[in-house]
Parts: structure tokens; sequence; C-alpha cells
């Protein structure tokens, strides 16, 4: 794409801090982090055309390979001193074996800070928090617990030994906080555990501000898919410092390990597109992607959560009503809990962010994200979800009505309203084989499927390998159409 503006990735802990979890704190809770205000210096991401050679493309320009996305022709590199980033970003109308440039940014924080503070919390009280009431998850639990399903939580990572997460991570973590050793294997594995160091190594004044984030987060997908599997990729680091870079080879690496469900508590102001290349490749593929729509309070959008076909997740207390550090738009697509929601966070003490127990309490659409992620796993195993377009169904279907209690709010940036998960389980979904939309089965379908299954049509792909349009795509497809419609 031509002339690319500057655009950044904000990779913020999207939580709202009350003063008694402040008061806890020796640090500030309400530091300011200039993060992605400028690109990071020297740094670009080169998408090839098929065939092109990053060695080549290296040498052309004098650059130096730093990361690689080989499976997709893009790669992160260090720029040569006497090109500048205008010049870089304009590449590709010169040169045919680039398809599209753009600068690297760092994360940071353009809301209301990124301190991770949490309010000490009793193992009992995670299992018996109001919430899980407010959302029916023993009515939903009776039928489905997310058996099957893998959930990637890109984030800060996670505590592998906590007691709510051990036995329930996937094979294949991995962390990208860091550049590979080797270009050539940028997938090599690495710590994925959610660690502190006790250095204020950005120099905001916070120490560690984001450790426990990303364990949080995964704590809370599973309270509402226990079943689930958790694929931790650790993309933010202990100062809560990553790169769009990072978060865009991460979503990759999700699809291709199989993921089912992508968490992204994390936000940025700007739309970098090799994120939003990625994302729309994931839901392409049948994978929900869910993200925090960002805790500034305010309408500003932020991505992934504003991207089309991402489930853009809002704020609001137990009853319903929305948070007032939530942004609220018409990007968003559901709300859900995410006031005073306890999760586990790691284990070991680390620094005055975390209060040195294995469960805490916080507030922010990080934690409202996880629980729009779990339901989609929970729809996954019973089979009424099989795409994007049939989870907004259900959301649409079941959510409950919330604007009687937010008056003042635009209707529209409440989405389809408040997440009810019993009533998405006992939804009984959509009818599959209705790609003519009709509500009515018929030889038009047939050919519907044919037509779209000749050309790759996601819509044609109902069977794994996702992504594969084979013979198990036609069976399962004729047997949708042989049940017929819900009634």
């Amino acid at each position: 794409m031509c002339c690319m503006t500057p655009r950044h990735l904000t990779s913020r802990t999207l939580l709202s801090l009350s003063v008694a979890a402040i008061a806890l704190s020796t640090q500030s809770a309400l530091g300011t982090d200039s993060h992605g205000d400028e690109p990071l210096a020297g740094q670009g991401i080169l998408e090839l055309t098929p065939g092109s050679d990053i060695v080549t493309v290296s040498n052309r320009y004098g650059f130096t390979p730093l990361d690689a996305i080989p499976s997709r022709g893009t790669y992160l590199v260090a720029l040569n001193q006497m090109m500048t980033e205008d010049a870089f970003e304009l590449l590709f109308l010169s040169d045919p074996e680039i398809d599209h440039s753009e600068l690297n940014f760092t994360s940071g924080d353009a809301g209301p800070g990124t301190q991770s503070i949490f309010l000490f919390s009793v193992p009992g009280a995670y299992q018996n928090q109001p919430v899980r009431e407010a959302l029916g998850l023993e009515a939903a639990h009776a039928a489905v617990t997310g058996a099957g399903v893998t959930i990637a939580i890109i984030d800060s990572g996670i505590d592998p030994t906590h007691p709510i997460l051990a036995g329930s991570i996937a094979p294949g973590g991995i962390e990208f906080t860091s550049h590979p050793a080797d270009i050539m294997d940028p997938y090599a594995p690495g710590d994925f555990r959610d660690l502190c160091n006790g250095i204020d190594n950005d120099l905001d004044d916070l120490t560690d501000e984001t450790v426990g984030h990303g364990t949080a987060v995964a704590g809370l997908a599973l309270m509402v898919a226990p079943g689930a599997q958790i694929l931790p990729i650790r993309v933010i680091d202990d100062e809560g410092t990553g790169t769009a870079f990072r978060v865009a080879k991460a979503i990759y690496y999700a699809t291709d390990q199989g993921a089912d469900v992508i968490n992204l508590s994390l936000g940025s102001l700007a739309n970098v597109e090799i994120i939003e290349d990625a994302a729309k490749e994931a839901v392409d593929l049948g994978i929900i992607v869910t993200a925090s729509m960002g805790n500034a309070g305010s309408a500003a959008i932020e991505y992934p959560a504003g991207l089309n076909d991402v489930a853009g997740v809002a704020a609001t207390d137990n009853t319903g009503v929305l948070a007032g550090f939530s942004n609220r738009n018409d990007e968003v697509n559901v709300c859900a809990p995410g006031v005073e929601l306890i999760s586990s966070i790691p284990t070991a003490m680390c620094g005055p962010a975390l209060p040195g127990s294995a469960y805490g309490e916080a507030d922010g659409t990080s934690l409202a994200a996880p629980l729009v992620a779990g339901t989609a796993a929970l729809l996954i195993e019973k089979g009424t979800v099989l795409r994007w377009d049939d989870f907004r169904g259900a959301l649409r279907q079941t959510c409950d009505d919330i604007e009687d209690l937010n008056s003042g709010i635009d209707p529209n940036d409440l989405g389809m309203g408040m997440l009810n998960v019993a009533a998405a389980v006992a939804w009984e979904g959509p009818c599959h084989a209705d790609l003519l939309e009709d509500d009515v089965l018929n030889i038009g379908d047939v050919l519907a499927f044919l037509t779209a299954f000749s050309v790759g049509d996601p819509h044609a792909d109902f069977a794994a390998p996702r992504g594969v349009h084979d013979i198990s795509d036609v069976l399962a497809f004729l047997q949708y159409f042989g049940q017929g419609c819900p009634k």
C-alpha cells in the first residue's frame, strides 16, 4: 500500500485502577508513557512478493534482517542509516520485490496508565465471585466446558505453575519479546512465563508494570471455558513494551498452531496494516478473535478491537452498567463484566504491584475480553459456531439489552448488549447449510456451496483442516443440510 502514515501499537495493560488499589502500591498508578508516539528508530517491516529473497533485498539496500515471518514473506529489518523513513515507506513503488513497507512502532500507553495492580484475594474468591452468576456459568457448564478448544492468549505471558492454569497449557507456548538469535529460525522456543526483573527498564517510574496481566487474562478465559487449553504467546515484556511486528507474528503463529480463539487484551489508537492482515487471515480461517476496547473512557477507537470481524469488547459492571473507564463507540461488538474481577496472578511476589497471593482483583476491558473468548470456546465445542458470522449471530440473539441501564449513552456504543453465557450456550445455533440466508434449505443452497467450494470461499470451509477445501467440507455440508435448520 502507498504512503503509510505513522501508526503505532500500544500494548497497554488496559487496567482501570481503583483508589484502593493505588493505595496498596508504592508506585505511581497513573504514570504516563510515550511509547508509540514515534516509530522505533531504524526499524522497518517489509512484505516481499512471492519468490523474493530477504537476503537479496537486504543487500540491495544495506538492511540487516532482525526478525521474520517467513511463511508470509514478512520481515523486520534494521534500516541503512542513509535511508530516511519516508524513503523506506515508498520502496514498493520502485522495487517489484517489495509488496508493502511500513515502519515498526513501539507499544505503549495512550490511556490512563499501565500499572497492573491487584488487590489481594483468597483462592475461594475466584471460584465464588459474583460474575459467575451474572454470566450464568453454572448452567453453561452443565452443557459444555470448551473441551478440545485452544485459546491463544497473546499478552505478557502466563505463570504455567498456577493451580488454575497448570494442566491447561497447550504445547507450543512461545515468547516474541526479543529478536531471534537465528533469523532463519525465528520460532525457537522461548520463555513465555509472566515474569518480572525488578528493574524500571523504561525509566517511567514504574517497575514491572505489566507483570500478572497475561496470567489474569488466561485465568478468566478458563473460568468461562474450564475445559479449554491455553496457548501462551508472550509479546509484551514486564514493562508493557511490545511492537507491531511482534503482535502480528503472534497472530500468525497462533493461526499456524491451530488456535480456535485468539484473545488480544491490548490495543492501539492506530490501525497497523501488518496486524490487520494477520487478523483477517485468522478470521477467514474460522478463528474467533476477541480484543479489548481500551480504558481511556472516551470515544477513541482502538485496534485490533476496531477491526472488521474482530469482537471488540467494552466493560460493564456485573449488572450491565458501562464502566466509566471503558471506551465506547460504534465499533463495540459486545459488553462484558470488567469491574472487580478476581483472577489468577503469578504465584511469586513480584514487587509492590502484586500482593504475594496467587489471586488478585482488578478492573479493565482487558479482563472483559477473555470472558468473550471463553464463550466462543464453549460454542465452538457445542458446534454452533464455525466462524465469525456464527459467533456474531450468537451474540446478537443472546446478549442482554442494557440500553435502559445506560441512559445518555448512544445504544450503538453498547454493541449487541451484555454477554450472557448461559443464553449463548442454550442458543440452538444458525443453520450452517443455509448459504443463501433465507431460512430455507433447497437446491439453491447446494449450488451456492458448490460455487463457494470451487473458488475456495471461506463460507464453504466447514471442517478441519480449516483453510483447505476438500471432501471433508463436502461431507460436513451434506450433514448440516440433512439435519435441516433449527426450529
